[in-house]
């Protein structure tokens, strides 16, 4: 062992991290046998069974960890970067990520990985010890459906990781506490391929929609359905390079007819309408005093709890909606959905904004915010989004009927014309438009200008309310983050993203 005694530092670094915080056929295989290591000879009971994935749950939008990574930073990562919003603030992590000028040593690149990493420890952990449960109170069908639960969790997971930084590392079960030199192996982890990432998120899709409960089986939209295995499965078969659209229409097929759209856009916001029947998979607000303290903060400021951070209140918010997105609603005449998600007020003398400079007029992100009874819920998957995806689908297997005919639902809603794309080039832009529009500020728009291959060109072509260029001048390498300074050092087996 003494050629590993010098690893021993960064193994306790690692363990305090990792604890604290082409084809076009359908592929619908069944899942691998997923092989998880015992942490040790025991056995736990079915109620620490459902305690753990309890646990899982907690996670992805409590204080520690999921808070951050699955709400705030979701919008910042998702929006931000993208062409929907300035990062607003005065966060330098924030600045920097939006003028795409981030680094190794950006203060949100190091706690989203850290965040992620440390929800997978969990799920790992779970899932390894569900799965040596021999209590026979924990009937296997139950069993099964925890399982799945934390797979779901951890796919999900790996999916945002790899979409934000391409190549990572691989870790699918707890730390090896056999022996030194295999609990050195088990956490010092190099990164492996996307492709290899992918096919660990398939599996775990495939095991999740096999064996959780039925869309409905349970009134909290929080809890893993097979509709929300299906429409990951879906959204991450649009995401490989190639997409495999033949999957996509396949698991937006089987999705689509379990959920139903609202009648009003205003409903989804409203907080009357929570759980409802367009929502797929939803983190619950509880209430800043509830068991994770936070719950969701609202994407657009930082709130504690009181009602003068909504809008105004003498400081610039985070999250400020962009010339770019505001012109794109006036533009399609898309008052519902402008109105729903973005606030304008006059804010003359409280601050000044490079970006906007009518005081008078200044625009808040408010989708989320609900000042008479709390925060709104966030969505991480509803019907439109899968709806849009299956008429990307039709539009690349050439039905450009077909894909019209969902995104006019779509716009139905919201008192929109039918779209008047008639070539799948145009088509193709009109749902990459309408996908903007419906799901702006729900960390949808950066990641698919990259699946779509546009970003490049959309980012590079920004422009501020006077026409002028915003010089952005994002290189190539650039549409992954760097890997974290932090990470770096921590793991010798790691290796910097080209070009940082």
């Amino acid at each position: 062992m003494k050629n590993n005694k010098k690893y021993i530092p960064v193994l306790l670094a690692i363990l305090v991290t990792l604890v604290l915080g082409g084809c076009t056929k359908l592929l619908d295989k069944q899942p691998i046998t997923q092989v998880v290591r015992k942490t040790d000879s025991s056995s736990i009971t079915a109620a620490q069974a459902e305690d753990l994935i309890s646990g899982v749950y907690a996670a992805y939008k409590g204080y520690a960890n999921g808070i951050e990574f699955n709400v705030l930073d979701r919008v910042v990562n998702g929006d931000v970067i993208a062409d929907n919003a300035y990062a607003g603030g005065d966060n330098p992590d924030n600045i920097t990520l939006d003028i795409f000028k981030a680094n190794a040593l950006n203060g949100n690149v190091s706690r989203d990985w850290a965040d992620a990493y440390a929800m997978i420890a969990n799920a790992n952990l779970a899932i390894a010890q569900v799965a040596n449960c021999t209590d026979p109170a924990l009937d296997p069908q139950r069993k099964n459906q925890i399982l799945g639960e934390g797979f779901f969790m951890r796919a999900f997971t790996y999916f945002d990781l790899v979409r934000l930084w391409g190549r990572i590392p691989l870790v699918l079960t707890p730390p090896n506490q056999t022996n030194s030199e295999a609990l050195i192996k088990s956490v010092i982890v190099p990164q492996t391929s996307v492709d290899s990432v992918y096919n660990a998120i398939l599996n775990d899709l495939w095991f999740a929609k096999n064996n959780v409960r039925d869309a409905g089986a349970d009134p909290s939209k929080f809890i893993i359905s097979k509709g929300t295995a299906e429409a990951l499965l879906a959204k991450v078969y649009a995401t490989m390079s190639p997409a495999n659209w033949d999957s996509v229409a396949y698991y937006c097929d089987q999705v689509i007819p379990q959920y139903s759209m609202l009648a009003k856009y205003s409903d989804l916001w409203d907080n009357n309408h929570k759980n409802n029947s367009e929502a797929i998979w939803e983190l619950p607000f509880d209430g800043y005093s509830a068991g994770d303290q936070v719950g969701n903060w609202a994407p657009s400021i930082w709130v504690g709890g009181s009602t003068d951070a909504y809008e105004g209140g003498g400081w610039k918010k985070f999250n400020t909606p962009s010339n770019d997105l505001v012109s794109a609603f006036l533009s399609e005449n898309d008052t519902i959905r402008l109105n729903n998600s973005i606030t304008f007020l006059d804010i003359t003398g409280q601050w000044t904004d490079a970006y906007w400079t009518d005081y008078t007029h200044y625009p808040f992100l408010t989708k989320y915010n609900d000042p008479a009874n709390g925060m709104n819920d966030m969505y991480m998957i509803r019907l439109p989004d899968i709806m849009l995806l299956r008429a990307e689908a039709y539009n690349n297997g050439s039905d450009i009927t077909d894909a019209a005919n969902l995104v006019n639902l779509v716009r139905a809603r919201v008192n929109l014309p039918p779209t008047t794309a008639s070539s799948q080039d145009d088509m193709a832009l009109a749902i990459e438009k309408e996908r903007r529009l419906e799901l702006a500020f729900e960390g949808q728009r950066w990641f698919d200008l990259l699946r779509t291959g546009r970003a490049l060109t959309v980012m590079n072509a920004q422009k501020d309310g006077n026409g002028n260029s915003l010089n952005y001048n994002v290189q190539p390498y650039q549409l992954l983050l760097p890997v974290p300074q932090t990470q770096l050092d921590l793991n010798p087996l790691l290796v910097q993203n080209p070009g940082y």
